[in-house]
């Protein structure tokens, strides 16, 4: 495995597990399993709440608004809204915590969006980088100046397929690996295996790409996380839209 990474255990009993804590400052990633089971999570102003529902079935309630999801989906509450997640099945989720400041909330006016922001991951919009080749399919769950400092999306490919080694040096960056990844990761010259239900940090400024190889698969989210609300423009600029396509 990878440094800087933490597996989930795919056998493990219900519960919730902080994944790699204090990796990045200000962000806090949990991975919770219910199996016929409910969650409450307390609300905060200062910090924004993004939750991926992974495999299973959930409702998720939050600011008065219920909603049930089967499948992989994106749901963010609105900052200070307590969420309470329903599970008639097992479900697993992972909770992304983005601790907010003052100016957060002078350069996005969160109190007048139209909160939750929920996107299904078959249906997100697709972009295409300078780095990965054709037949990447890569997908915007959150995408730039939407939410403070924060973009997420995911990749997808069947080998052999290869992500050229890049950068980001205005950002922090975790990958977390669904259940059929099966790939090389490529860290400033060194190779290290990454199979499924991993969260790995990127680390800053650190020169990353990926292979995979024939008949394997590639399927993981990224979590970008930056400092300054400028830098996501970099996003903007690279990630070029996409007709949708399917493997």
């Amino acid at each position: 495995m990878p440094p800087n990474a933490h597996a989930v255990a795919g056998s493990a009993a219900p519960g919730s597990q902080v994944l790699l804590p204090n990796e990045i400052a200000g962000a806090r990633v949990i991975h919770h399993r219910l199996d016929n089971g409910t969650l409450t999570l307390e609300g905060d102003r200062m910090a924004l709440v993004v939750l991926f529902l992974v495999s299973g079935a959930a409702s998720i309630r939050s600011g008065g608004a219920s909603h049930a999801f089967s499948g992989k989906t994106c749901y963010v509450a609105r900052p200070g809204d307590a969420i309470a997640i329903e599970a008639p099945v097992r479900a697993d989720i992972i909770e992304i915590d983005w601790t907010l400041t003052a100016q957060d909330h002078e350069k996005v006016d969160l109190a007048s969006m139209d909160f939750p922001l929920v996107q299904d991951y078959a249906a997100s919009p697709q972009y295409r980088d300078y780095f990965k080749s054709e037949k990447t399919i890569s997908r915007t769950l959150v995408g730039p100046h939407v939410l403070p400092r924060f973009c997420m999306g995911s990749v997808e490919s069947i080998g052999p397929d290869r992500i050229e080694p890049h950068a980001h040096p205005m950002l922090d960056q975790l990958f977390f690996s669904f259940a059929e990844n099966d790939i090389t990761l490529l860290i400033d010259g060194e190779r290290h295996p990454l199979g499924g239900d991993t969260l790995l940090h990127i680390p800053l400024g650190s020169d990353h790409g990926v292979e995979v190889e024939a008949g394997r698969r590639m399927h993981y989210l990224w979590l970008d996380f930056f400092q300054r609300h400028e830098d996501m423009d970099y996003i903007a600029q690279v990630h070029k839209d996409v007709p949708s396509r399917r493997l």
